[in-house]
């Protein structure tokens, strides 16, 4: 009986986390709604990003003059970004290269880089923005849903 609970629980969660199905009924409308979504997930990104980027200087400019760990953090959150935008686009690309036969391929490689980017959204604000203890985030935690 425990485990079917849990069971139904984390059906309720991971469906109340869902994004609402995008309206129309054209490919250019249903195109149009997940570039959308992801123009949205992207600029959230970027706020997130930026807000790395301003505390590891801030930290950067506040640490000791031998103490080069922020600096290199930057760096390395710099290198990171740029690689991790190429899987993205290498990945989802794969993925409208295997829909391209059929009318799908747009929504099917957008809801892809819609994913990854929301997801990713939530690992740099777990990673970079969080603390130790019981200080609050830098910002507070991202949407995780899910697209339809």
């Amino acid at each position: 009986m425990g485990l079917a609970a849990l069971a139904l629980g984390m059906v309720l969660v991971s469906s109340a986390r869902a994004a609402p199905p995008c309206p129309g009924e054209s490919t250019v409308e249903l195109n149009q709604c997940y570039a959308d979504r992801l123009s949205a997930a992207n600029a959230t990104l970027g706020r997130y990003q930026a807000a790395v980027r301003k505390r590891l200087r801030d930290d950067a400019a506040a640490g000791q003059p031998d103490d080069k760990s922020a600096a290199d953090a930057l760096r390395g959150f710099a290198t990171a970004e740029a690689l991790w935008e190429k899987y993205r686009d290498a990945e989802c690309g794969a993925v409208y290269d295997y829909w391209s036969g059929g009318t799908i391929r747009g929504v099917e490689s957008l809801t892809c880089s819609l994913r990854i980017t929301t997801r990713h959204t939530h690992t740099i604000w777990a990673l970079w923005l969080t603390y130790m203890d019981s200080t609050p985030p830098i910002l507070p935690e991202p949407p995780t849903a899910e697209p339809d």
